[in-house]
């Protein structure tokens, strides 16, 4: 093309493009102006004069910008041949470009610069930074998403937005030809915003419907700036909180909301019962609640009752009105050592409930356990002596019944004696509840659980933090104090304390067999009170025991908690002077004692680990102290006594148990063992003369350690909901017995219960139990008495082949058919029978010294066993309104079983019971009839 064809083309493109990028007419200064520019540049780009018409261009654009005269601009550097300011200029022209014809040739300017120039393209997340190359101080580069036209180097890229952190690239290089990407996260400056108000209500920021961004309480990240918190919780008022965030700074926020309440009445047929909402405590029976809108679970519990749940929905200015009728909730934890209804024990129970032992104000547990249905009391002015159904053999102390505090026994370890009385504990204020079990118990607990357990449920943990303090008379010149704290320290922590001390005066005995000139038994030993002789003072003896039956108690006891874990504490001591002249002591000789002192410290691990099974570990520390001081004369007194006695007793065991517990809607399965040691079984005995009680090898007190342990497992099956089946078994060994006989320590049970209706239960009941040989059946030894084994009678029967010298463990069989009827919500009735078969009964009997002394007494099993046959009745009226009343009778009969000879090498089988067995007579404090009413 000739310079001629060059001139023309370029003229007409600038005619062409003054045409068509033309600005348009602006009606003031500043318009006119841009237009003489724009012409003025129009003009130099038709003359070839490029950098003028760049000059211009510029100028008309800065004045009023408009993307025809960017494309002018965009074309004059193209000419200069500046092909990266061309294609910066291109891309700002087609920026907002919406006339598709122009954007067509703004495109194709684009690809004909492109191959002259290195392209970088930035972008940022979130996009609309600022862009700036190698130094602020240069200017911005336009927005991202950004297109920029350069030459070939190395760049520092920066870009800004307003609330985000600076972020640089560096040595971005750009190569003429090729396109370079740089893309940049950008990070918020935020500031922190805490949160607080009415628990759980949500948050939003600024606009209702955006998302909730946290539950109160909370900390919130936030763009620094003003903003709005908007605050929503059901039943409550929405509030909105302004708020002013600083850059990289924190503020609280606090928002207290006005609830939308609506009225919930409850009343219930007893009062006091406690009401909470959603688990919170809100108040007692009868009571009118103002509560948040909304739906609410409200539960109503009153201890001794079922709870009450229900879903209520208040609506505003709404009442919800609930008239309820609670239920007694009858639970027995000892029967299978875990939670469950009296009436799907596998045990004939007995619940005296915390209502009734406030009522009543039961001053010891024998006093409680005094009218329960065959349960009767014996009293020696030592210790209070538990019986049941018919059986309480005399000087057994109790110790055919198990007696647990929150499932751990305190019998002692020396007679395995149970202790109901003021020697038990102080007091029972820290007991919510008495569960009496009859029957074979070794099934679950060992030892001594023969006839029954009773378990003493202390203290709930669901108690208010709360002191108490005490001062009462209970009677026979008994006085009392106690002082208590509960700490409820969270949902899952707490821990309460109890201390309490006691003092009885006693009272005064008549005992004609301690006047002077009584025929007094010569097995009585030295006695001032023998024919013509004169009491402690000095007196004549007028049989009268005047001021010698006092005692001292002091208990304290208590329990720690946190979740799953447990430390419970338990000691207790009393001294009780002794006024009946025991084992030939001078009569009324005011220093005649015994004191009993028995503790334990326990700790218990409880966790679920999953829903259906449990675990429960147990490791516990016990003692048991014994201490009497006997008063007989003096040997200035009386040349043939050896003067006063002191005997002491050491126990000290430890152990350690654990079991597993599967449960399911159809089957309950618990296995478990534990191991016992007794590493101090010290006895001792001195009187003034000399020690009384020697060891094997003849030397002065004696101990004689021994171990326990033991496995049981326990099914209960639940075919159908008026079916249940529960059985189970438990081995023991004993380290103290010389012969030890699978089938003595073997203690199965089996029960059926069957309940046709919801309101009648049928039970089916078989099992067995024993009791080992205690310490001091097995060991003791004194002037009177051999140690048990000492001395074969030729007239003992035969065992296995060998002769019964060593003590066996005492074995009992029982079989149960019990039937419950519940009339009313209030009203249940009950009928029992049973029948017990005890055999291998450890007796003190007198036999000849082999030595050729005077006879002396022994240990032995006995070889006439023991049938007890019996039947029970009870109503019951429950608490309500303030009162209960119940009635029950039991009749029991109880004889020895004995072989009869016939005569001609014939015998049979007699049964006491029916008739007089070989000279044997009834047996000794069984009562055949017993009787109670109880009302409060």
């Amino acid at each position: 093309m000739t310079r001629l064809g060059r001139l023309l083309g370029c003229c007409a493109l600038a005619l062409f493009l003054i045409v068509l990028f033309a600005p348009p007419a602006f009606a003031d200064n500043l318009a006119d102006e841009a237009d003489l520019q724009f012409q003025l540049g129009a003009e130099a780009y038709q003359k070839g004069e490029f950098k003028a018409a760049l000059e211009h261009f510029l100028a008309s654009n800065r004045l009023v910008p408009n993307r025809n005269v960017l494309f002018n601009i965009a074309r004059t550097y193209e000419e200069l041949r500046l092909a990266p300011d061309a294609y910066r200029y291109y891309v700002d022209a087609l920026s907002g470009e919406t006339r598709d014809a122009q954007r067509q040739r703004i495109e194709d300017a684009l690809r004909r610069v492109a191959p002259m120039v290195a392209v970088l393209k930035v972008t940022t997340d979130p996009p609309g930074a600022t862009v700036y190359l190698d130094r602020k101080d240069l200017g911005p580069r336009g927005n991202t998403p950004a297109n920029l036209g350069l030459t070939t180097g190395k760049h520092r890229v920066i870009v800004e937005l307003s609330g985000y952190e600076t972020a640089t690239q560096e040595n971005v290089e750009t190569v003429v030809g090729k396109e370079q990407r740089v893309d940049l996260k950008l990070i918020a400056i935020l500031g922190t915003v805490h949160v607080e108000g009415e628990d759980g209500a949500t948050v939003k920021i600024d606009t209702a419907d955006s998302p909730v961004v946290g539950t109160i309480p909370c900390a919130l990240q936030v763009k620094p700036g003003r903003h709005t918190l908007i605050v929503e919780k059901a039943g409550y008022a929405e509030q909105d909180v302004p708020i002013d965030v600083p850059p990289r700074g924190e503020l609280t926020a606090r928002a207290h909301l006005s609830a939308q309440t609506g009225a919930v009445v409850v009343n219930t047929d007893i009062r006091d019962a406690l009401i909470t909402i959603d688990d919170q405590p809100s108040g007692f029976t009868p009571a009118v609640l103002a509560v948040p809108i909304g739906t609410h679970k409200l539960r109503v519990t009153l201890s001794g009752f079922r709870p009450i749940e229900q879903t209520i929905e208040v609506t505003k200015g709404g009442q919800v009105k609930l008239d309820l009728t609670l239920s007694t909730l009858e639970e027995v934890t000892a029967a299978s050592r875990y939670t469950e209804s009296i009436e799907d024990a596998p045990a004939s129970v007995t619940i005296i409930s915390q209502q009734e032992l406030r009522a009543m104000n039961y001053p010891t547990i024998a006093e409680a356990i005094r009218g329960v249905r065959g349960i009767y009391l014996s009293n020696d002015t030592s210790y209070d002596t538990v019986g049941v159904r018919g059986f309480s053999h005399l000087g057994d102390y109790g110790n055919r019944i198990l007696v647990l505090v929150d499932g751990h026994p305190t019998n002692d370890d020396y007679i395995f004696s149970s202790y109901v009385g003021f020697d038990g504990r102080t007091d029972i204020d820290d007991i919510e509840r008495i569960e009496i079990i009859r029957g074979p118990g070794s099934v679950l607990y060992g030892t001594s659980a023969f006839f029954g357990v009773i378990n003493l449920v202390t203290r709930s943990r669901e108690m208010p933090t709360h002191a108490e303090a005490a001062v009462s008379a209970v009677g026979n010149g008994v006085g009392r104090g106690r002082i208590t704290g509960y700490w409820r320290i969270s949902k899952d922590a707490g821990a309460w304390t109890s201390v309490a001390a006691a003092h009885g005066a006693g009272r005064d005995y008549f005992f004609p067999e301690m006047r002077t000139g009584s025929n007094v038994p010569s097995n009585t030993g030295a006695n001032a009170c023998q024919p013509a002789g004169t009491d402690y003072s000095g007196l004549p003896c007028d049989g009268v025991a005047r001021g010698v039956d006092g005692f001292n108690s002091f208990t304290v006891n208590g329990r720690v908690w946190w979740k799953s874990l447990t430390l419970q504490w338990f000691l207790t001591t009393r001294r009780k002077f002794l006024p009946a002249g025991e084992y030939g002591t001078t009569f009324n000789d005011p220093n005649t004692f015994f004191t009993d002192t028995r503790g334990f410290l326990e700790a218990r691990f409880e966790p679920n680990i999953t829903k259906t099974t449990q675990l429960f570990f147990r490791a516990h520390a016990d003692m048991y102290n014994f201490d009497d001081y006997l008063g007989y004369p003096t040997v200035q007194q009386d040349p043939t006594s050896q003067g006063p006695e002191v005997d002491t007793f050491r126990g000290r065991w430890g152990g350690l148990e654990a079991r597993v517990q599967y449960s399911s809607d159809k089957l309950r399965l618990m296995a478990g063992g534990t191991g016992i040691y007794h590493f101090q079984t010290l006895q001792m005995g001195q009187n003034q003369v000399q020690p009384v009680l020697f060891d094997n090898n003849g030397n002065p007190g004696r101990s004689d350690p021994f171990g326990v342990a033991a496995g049981f497992v326990n099914a209960d099956i639940v075919p159908t909901k008026a079916i249940k089946v529960s059985a189970g078994a438990r081995f023991d060994y004993y380290s103290s017995i010389v012969d030890p006989q699978f089938l003595d320590a073997f203690n199965p049970r089996v029960a059926v219960i069957f309940k046709p209706t919801p309101n009648d239960a049928i039970k089916l009941i078989g099992g067995k139990a024993f009791r080992a040989p205690s310490v001091y059946e097995l060991y003791y030894q004194a002037p009177q008495q051999f140690r048990a084994g000492t001395v074969c009678l030729a007239s003992d029967p035969t065992r296995n082949g060998k002769a019964v010298c060593d003590l066996s463990p005492e074995q009992v069989g029982s079989g149960e058919l019990e039937y419950s009827h519940r009339f009313s919500s209030t009203v249940t009735g009950l009928v029992t029978g049973y029948a017990n078969y005890v055999s291998n009964l450890i007796e003190l009997i007198n036999v000849p010294d082999p030595a050729g002394g005077q006879e002396k007494n022994e240990y032995h099993n006995s070889s006439n066993p023991v049938f007890v046959v019996g039947a029970e009745a009870e109503l019951r009226r429950e608490w309500r309104q303030g009162w209960m009343l119940s009635g029950s009778v039991t009749f029991s009969r109880a004889g020895y079983i004995t072989s009869v000879d016939e005569g001609g090498g014939k015998s049979h089988q007699c049964i006491g019971v029916f008739q007089t067995c070989g000279g044997l007579g009834e047996v000794p404090n069984s009562p055949l009839v017993l009787a109670a009413i109880k009302g409060a």
